[in-house]
């Protein structure tokens, strides 16, 4: 082996050297652990969209409750579109507009308590009459929450995230991500899908719902309470003092004595106070890139990192030098 081809090696080896950092980067925290539809800690049941029950709607993943705020979509269990061996929520419609989702409520909530939920796993797609499933504007899914337990969809306590339109993103959009602070015992989450179009067979797909407590938030304000007005008193009518005549006797006559007028006091009503809207506290939240498969972990990357920079410094001196003799 002569003189250049050991300096090729010391110059390769000081290279990889000095992108060993990068090929093991350190762990990425994550929001939520991996396959949490199935985590114990997973506060929602039935994370994993295991099928379920018949409704008049169609059938409904186990654990969950379909609404329909416009339109008729039929809901099924699919296998088709899923992340896991349980499948997925599947609703449809053919070239009618809905407005429609399914719903959860979780109890044993902790009032000014955050909490942070999403859907892993989303599809809203259009079927032109191709038997392809395409991205369309018409398309589109949104998550929301009453945090005092309603299951209105309509209601004005439901705080909605971002609406998601015209997207391929189907795992984990930040949009379809939300933290909000609980008011009570129990809370609804809601996973909504949107079709406007008025043609072709629009197809919603939902898997992979997790919930947990958002530690990394701080506690939230208690909410005000409304204020009640005092009941009103009615006025109280003075009655009128009754003046007798006295007559007198002939010749002289006397002219009756006027009644005395009486004032009546009218009671100032007491000011009532407008009672104040209630607070609502919503935060989107972001989740965090995943880490690569290899993650030999923080503390193992940087002292390979350092090993291997040192070798390649000296494998270099060394190269040089047999460089100048050769």
């Amino acid at each position: 082996m002569n003189s250049r081809t050991i300096s090729i090696l010391i110059f390769v080896g000081l290279l990889i050297a000095l992108l060993a950092p990068t090929l093991f980067p350190p762990r990425v925290a994550r929001a939520f652990p991996e396959n949490c539809g199935l985590h114990p800690s997973n506060l929602f049941r039935n994370g994993s969209m295991a099928p379920g029950h018949d409704t008049q709607y169609g059938t409904v993943s186990s654990e969950w409750t379909p609404f329909v705020i416009t339109g008729s979509p039929r809901f099924e269990w699919v296998d088709n579109e899923k992340w896991d061996a349980n499948g997925a929520q599947y609703f449809w419609s053919d070239s009618v507009a809905f407005d429609a989702g399914i719903y959860q409520t979780v109890w044993g909530m902790q009032p000014n308590v955050f909490y942070r939920f999403r859907i892993g796993y989303s599809h809203a797609r259009l079927d032109p009459g191709n038997a392809k499933n395409e991205v369309h504007p018409s398309m589109g899914r949104q998550v929301g929450v009453d945090p005092f337990g309603g299951t209105d969809p309509k209601s004005p306590n439901v705080i909605w995230g971002p609406a998601l339109f015209n997207t391929d993103r189907g795992m984990n959009p930040p949009e379809l991500t939300l933290a909000f602070a609980a008011r009570a015992d129990k809370a609804t989450m809601f996973f909504r899908g949107i079709f406007t179009g008025a043609s072709g067979r629009a197809k919603v797909w939902f898997d992979v719902a997790c919930m947990e407590t958002a530690t990394d938030l701080p506690t939230a304000t208690s909410a005000p309470p409304t204020a009640t007005p005092p009941p009103s008193v009615p006025p109280t009518r003075t009655p009128t003092r009754v003046v007798t005549k006295i007559a007198q006797g002939p010749p002289a006559t006397n002219t009756p004595v006027p009644p005395t007028a009486t004032h009546t006091l009218t009671p100032t009503p007491p000011s009532t106070r407008t009672p104040s809207a209630t607070p609502r506290y919503a935060r989107p939240a972001i989740t965090p890139t995943p880490s690569l498969p290899i993650d030999p972990g923080t503390g193992a990357a940087t002292g390979l990192g350092i090993l291997a920079i040192a070798l390649g410094f000296i494998s270099f001196g060394t190269g040089i030098f047999l460089w100048t003799k050769a």
